[in-house]
């Protein structure tokens, strides 16, 4: 027979009797179905949220420091293409770290601790052109210009925004269209005779027609290169090699002590001569648009004893000393 015992609580039961299972009590489900909602609110709020707000361009341009970044950049031919596609380079973890930079910069806004905030903006990676405008699909000739981008590409450390750094951020005054291209001013870095050839056949599949220039465009030049200096540009593309070799030494002339004086008749013979140099606005007329009253011999006196300084500027002191010694009085 099957004997009985006390299973402790009090009660007998037969030895063959299954044992009661134990019931172990845990959270009711709602419990942990508002946990799992709770926690998908918070990688939303915290992450999803933030992640895709600071994707959009809107965010970029919405810091003072770039307006006007974001206004060229509305009317380049990038205009559709986001922010981030070209100043992040690709890749899961370079995005990472720019997404913590922007929460420190968020932060150090919000608390207005300025020195927390990013100090430029990353400039755009080859992989990042390369992302939307592979070399494959790229041609080696261009508008008559021979670019052979592979060839460039990479070499002496050059890259795609040494070229093309005005594509999407025009220069206030510069149309879209023409930043788009890029500017010879590049090309000599390289192609400067030595290091590269400098020829115009090396980059233009025909050369630049000859004779361009009027015969006195030298002496005529400056009205149009003071209205449209880019223009000269173009095909002049290193300012300082070709423009200031000749306008940082003016003309012998300009040395002579009396020149302030005595320029008149050269200015008349040759008008354009001057103005190659000098704005008729705003440099000739500082002398000559004084116009003094129709009795000023007689009445000047008074204000040239109060200093001479104002009158030198546009007389020589001898012709004061002739113009008094002629007439006796005492200069």
């Amino acid at each position: 027979m099957a004997g009985r015992h006390d299973d402790g609580d009090g009660k007998r039961r037969d030895a063959l009797d299954p044992p009661v299972p134990q019931t172990r009590r845990g959270l009711p489900w709602w419990v942990t179905a508002l946990a799992l909602v709770g926690a998908l609110a918070l990688v939303i709020v915290f992450v999803a949220i933030p992640v895709r707000l600071t994707s959009t361009s809107s965010y970029c341009t919405s810091c003072h420091a770039m307006q006007a970044a974001g206004r060229s950049w509305h009317t380049s031919v990038h205009s559709s293409v986001p922010c981030v596609r070209c100043h992040i380079d690709p890749g899961l973890g370079h995005a990472v770290v720019w997404r913590i930079q922007e929460a420190k910069n968020i932060w150090a806004s919000y608390l207005d601790a300025g020195k927390g905030m990013a100090a430029s903006v990353h400039r755009p990676s080859d992989a990042a052109c390369l992302t939307c405008h592979p070399l494959s699909g790229l041609s080696d000739v261009v508008n008559g210009v021979k670019i052979p981008h592979a060839s460039h590409v990479g070499m002496h450390n050059l890259t795609c925004a040494d070229c093309h750094d005005e594509v999407s951020h025009a220069p206030a005054g510069q149309p879209a269209a023409r930043a788009a291209q890029a500017s010879m001013s590049v090309c000599s870095m390289c192609h400067n005779g030595r290091a590269a050839p400098d020829t115009c056949t090396t980059c233009h599949t025909t050369a630049p027609p000859t004779g361009v220039h009027p015969r006195d465009f030298v002496a005529t030049h400056g009205r149009q290169a003071l209205g449209h200096e880019a223009d000269c540009l173009r095909c002049h593309h290193d300012k300082a090699q070709f423009c200031d070799a000749c306008h940082s030494r003016p003309p012998a002339t300009h040395f002579v002590g009396d020149w302030r004086y005595s320029h008149g008749p050269a200015a008349t013979a040759d008008r354009q001569g001057c103005l190659g140099c000098h704005n008729e606005q705003t440099f000739c007329t500082q002398c000559h648009q004084v116009d003094h009253p129709t009795d000023w011999p007689t009445t000047h006196g008074v204000v040239a004893a109060e200093g001479t300084a104002s009158c030198l500027v546009c007389h020589q002191k001898s012709m004061c000393t002739a113009c008094h010694t002629a007439r006796g009085v005492k200069p």
